[in-house]
C-alpha cells in the first residue's frame, strides 16, 4: 500500500464537506458571528462534527451555551454543505 500525502487526503475531506479546501473560513465565520464576544472566546478543536470551544468567562460561556443552536445554524450557511452539529463550551485554563 502506497502512502499519499496529507494534502491529497485534506483536499479530499474537504470536498466532502463542502469546505473547498477553506478551513481559516470557519475560524473567519466564528469571528463575523460572535461580534464582540470573539475576543472572549476561541475555536480549539473540532471534534465529529462539533466545534469545541474555550472561553475567558462565565459569562462568555452562558452566552454561547445559550446561541448554540443559532450559532451551529448560523456557521452552517457559510458552507456549501452543513457540516456542524454542536458546539461544546469549555473554560480556559489559567496557563492559555
Amino acid at each position: 500500500m502506497a502512502l499519499s500525502p496529507i494534502q491529497q487526503e485534506v483536499r479530499s475531506f474537504c470536498r466532502e464537506k463542502g469546505l473547498s479546501n477553506h478551513l481559516p473560513l470557519l475560524e473567519k465565520a466564528w469571528q463575523a458571528e460572535m461580534g464582540g464576544w470573539d475576543g472572549q472566546a476561541r475555536i480549539v478543536a473540532l471534534d465529529n462534527f462539533s466545534l469545541i470551544v474555550e472561553v475567558k468567562s462565565s459569562p462568555a460561556m452562558q452566552e454561547i451555551n445559550l446561541r448554540r443552536r443559532e450559532l451551529v445554524r448560523r456557521l452552517n450557511r457559510y458552507f456549501q454543505k452543513a457540516f456542524l452539529r454542536d458546539i461544546s463550551v469549555r473554560m480556559m485554563s489559567d496557563d492559555n
